[in-house]
């Protein structure tokens, strides 16, 4: 059991605990409650008891605990405060890649530095670092471990196992900037082609006219489905664990958003919740019942790691470029700025958390707004050259009249003098 006391120092209390290494040698552990002295020891002493209670609750403390043994108990209660489907990616991440080096290196966690972590992270740059391709990983892959990292050594720096979080001071690797694949309008017809009469057409066809996401247009339910005014709301979304589909909140609250039906959207729509009725009928009790808008011929929702398994099937053997199911997102944005709709527009219709975020993925697609830039300037630059040759052709004209009336003015003094010459040659007395 775990024992502590309070301790008076620099004129504010301490939590000092009494604690075991893993060899069971005893040692205390100084924590500043940061709590001045004057009528505050209530507040020090109920400090103290949360300390006790965070050590008690903590398998190993942290004097005694490696790096990898600290990652395993972490991921043992992590996902009571992470999304499921961001759990099982942090799991993936864990299992295969970050505790295995971290048991073989023997790290303690007090021990670790930013450095032990970019050593890490460069260590899956070499080669056979990807499990599956034998190929190194890729620097937005081990951005994500590092987001996996942090996470973990923010709980242990909360709990107090270690002063401060090392990963936000660590060097991640040289990140290229995304440029996601996309086709245009034209490639966009020609896919939907292939995929008429495909139990997963309709999530294709949504898809390419709103940019949904895969767990969006899955989760898509018909109470969402506004017929009257014409609206889709995105309110959930249709995620695949290894137990099966379970129904989650949209990834952002931006996600969560409601959009017009477009003349192709309604029709699909209305097109669906007659083909279902007619299979309901069909197949009786044999047809699945549920509120689910995209769903196999038997009533039974459209798994996401299936649509993702049919399109990469259509596609791949196709003429058309090798987009993933997500790219149609990409493709529908990028048609959409193309086709001169604002970063702002197309933001809301994507479900984006701010504008930011759809420039830095599609700023470098938009072509019909830098065409307009350089349209508009070359506007201005034929009014300004328009301008300069009237104003050349004013000065042209003024300095011809100038040049004429100071002739005319010269040859009168010319001619004023060639008569008073006459006139004194005449008569001499003049002069």
């Amino acid at each position: 059991m775990i024992t502590g006391n309070l301790q008076k120092k620099h004129g504010k209390y301490y939590a000092v605990l009494n604690l075991k290494d893993e060899n069971g040698k005893r040692y205390q552990k100084w924590i500043s409650t940061g709590i001045t002295l004057k009528g505050k020891k209530r507040e020090a002493e109920e400090f103290l008891a949360e300390q006790i209670k965070k050590f008690s609750d903590t398998k190993v403390h942290r004097d005694s605990i490696d790096v990898a043994a600290y990652f395993e108990e972490w991921l043992e209660t992590a996902d009571r405060d992470i999304r499921q489907n961001t759990y099982r990616g942090y799991r993936r991440n864990m299992e295969n890649h970050i505790i295995p080096y971290f048991k073989e290196h023997k790290i303690k966690l007090d021990e670790l530095t930013a450095m032990d972590l970019e050593d890490y992270y460069y260590s899956k740059l070499r080669p056979e670092s990807n499990l599956v391709t034998g190929s190194a990983l890729s620097p937005t892959t081990i951005r994500h471990h590092h987001q996996n990292i942090s996470r973990a050594l923010s709980d242990a720096a909360r709990k107090g196992l270690i002063p401060a979080n090392p990963a936000t001071a660590a060097r991640l690797p040289k990140q290229e900037k995304f440029k996601p694949e996309f086709c245009n309008a034209e490639q966009i017809d020609q896919l939907l082609i292939l995929f008429e009469n495909n139990p997963v057409e309709l999530p294709v066809r949504l898809s390419a006219i709103y940019g949904f996401r895969r767990s969006e247009v899955l989760g898509l339910k018909w109470k969402c489905v506004d017929f009257v005014n014409r609206t889709i709301t995105i309110s959930e979304t249709l995620q695949q664990h290894v137990g099966g589909n379970y129904t989650d909140t949209t990834k952002t609250e931006s996600s969560y958003r409601t959009l017009p039906m477009t003349d192709k959207a309604y029709d699909l729509l209305k097109n669906q919740i007659a083909l279902q009725s007619q299979r309901r009928e069909l197949l009786g009790n044999y047809y699945i019942e549920n509120d689910y808008v995209c769903t196999m011929p038997d009533g039974e929702v459209i798994s996401p790691n299936y649509l993702t398994r049919i399109f990469h099937s259509i596609v791949e053997h196709s003429t058309l470029p090798h987009i993933r199911f997500h790219d149609l997102r990409h493709s529908a944005a990028s048609n959409l700025l193309n086709a001169g709709f604002s970063v702002v527009q197309v933001q809301e219709w994507l479900g984006h958390s701010s504008a930011e975020t759809t420039l830095r993925y599609y700023g470098h697609v938009d072509k019909s707004s830098k065409k307009a830039i350089a349209d508009a300037l070359n506007i201005l630059d034929r009014q300004k050259d328009a301008e300069k040759e009237i104003l050349t052709d004013n000065l042209a004209k003024e300095n011809s009249s100038v040049r004429l009336k100071d002739e005319a003015e010269e040859n009168n003094k010319i001619g004023a003098q060639i008569t008073r010459n006459k006139i004194v040659q005449l008569n001499p007395n003049t002069a």
